[in-house]
């Protein structure tokens, strides 16, 4: 029987956790419209279908993204992809906090869409550039656990989060956090 080869847990650690953070947020992202509608539909004065259509920018601009990070991937490598459009989908829940209608909403969160877009196969094609093949199937699981605790986290902490600071400064606090795993993703991965 064959062991796979080891690999340094700083290395293993520097490639892992920054694209799990990454994935955690997207999947954050994902669900916390859910959280929010009310709130969204109070201020703004949306109908169920405007939220609906709200939400569905995200999903809009992380679909059509996904044939061109794809070749971004092949073409720059996951470190550089990834950590640029984490800056998009910073940029995005920044303008999301800040909206003053339904528009910059809508702007907002195709950005965000956009910005978590190579979230799930930058991170792949990261761990199968960095971990032996023996240890992939392994390194996924806990990755995609990880990203789950994401939209586990986009519920309940986000109902009291909403109830303290409000959804405005909580979305500003996102895009600090997508900046910070933006910079993390740039800086900690090896080339």
């Amino acid at each position: 029987m064959t062991t796979a080869p080891a690999l340094p847990l700083r290395v293993a650690a520097a490639v892992f956790l920054p694209f799990a953070a990454g994935y955690f947020l997207s999947y954050f992202f994902r669900n916390v419209n859910a959280v929010i509608a009310k709130d969204l539909a109070g201020e703004f004065g949306l109908s169920p279908a405007g939220v609906g259509l709200l939400t569905s920018a995200y999903f809009v601009a992380f679909a059509l993204a996904q044939l061109p990070v794809g070749v971004l991937l092949d073409r720059y490598g996951p470190r550089r992809v990834v950590a640029t459009l984490l800056c998009v989908a910073a940029a995005g829940a920044f303008v999301f906090g800040r909206a003053d209608g339904a528009a910059a909403l809508a702007l907002g969160r195709a950005l965000i869409g956009l910005g978590v877009a190579a979230c799930l196969m930058g991170s792949i094609k990261a761990f199968t550039l960095w971990f032996p093949i023996e240890r992939l199937a392994t390194v996924i699981g806990w990755f995609l656990f990880l990203g789950t605790i994401g939209g586990i986290a986009a519920t309940t902490p986000v109902e009291l989060a909403v109830g303290t600071i409000g959804w405005r400064v909580m979305f500003v606090g996102l895009a600090a956090g997508a900046l910070a795993v933006a910079v993390l993703i740039y800086l900690a991965v090896p080339e």
